[in-house]
């Protein structure tokens, strides 16, 4: 009985020191798989990459400013911002890929005042 106890607190202890690690690790996997993703996206077909990106970038400033004056769900309005400006110039592309444009134009636009500190 009194091993078990032992047992499962030398576990715990384990697990509470390795868990942050191999957290890190996970994401740091995703994120350069993303890029690379990204990056061949670009080599791919750079003229859509580059649309999307500045159709991402004008959704969330387009939602950021009519989201201060009304109560809206600004991620639903950047995604028919940008759905609607892709279509003007002709590009049809996965919603879920224009949600990711606006999820990294949003991290870009509110992260990039930190990391100039």
């Amino acid at each position: 009985m009194e091993t078990n106890i032992i047992l499962s607190a030398v576990l715990q202890s384990l697990l509470e020191f390795l868990l942050p690690i191999v957290a890190v690790a996970i994401i740091s996997v995703l994120v350069s798989w993303a890029k690379l993703l990204w990056a061949k996206a670009k080599s791919w077909n750079p003229d859509a990459t580059d649309l999307l990106e500045e159709a991402a970038k004008i959704a969330v400033t387009a939602a950021e400013q009519v989201g201060a004056a009304k109560f809206i769900d600004k991620k639903v309005y950047a995604m028919d911002i940008a759905e609607r400006w892709l279509a003007e110039h002709g590009i049809m592309l996965d919603i879920e890929l224009i949600d990711a444009a606006i999820e990294a134009a949003v991290y870009r636009q509110f992260n990039s005042a930190k990391s100039v500190k």
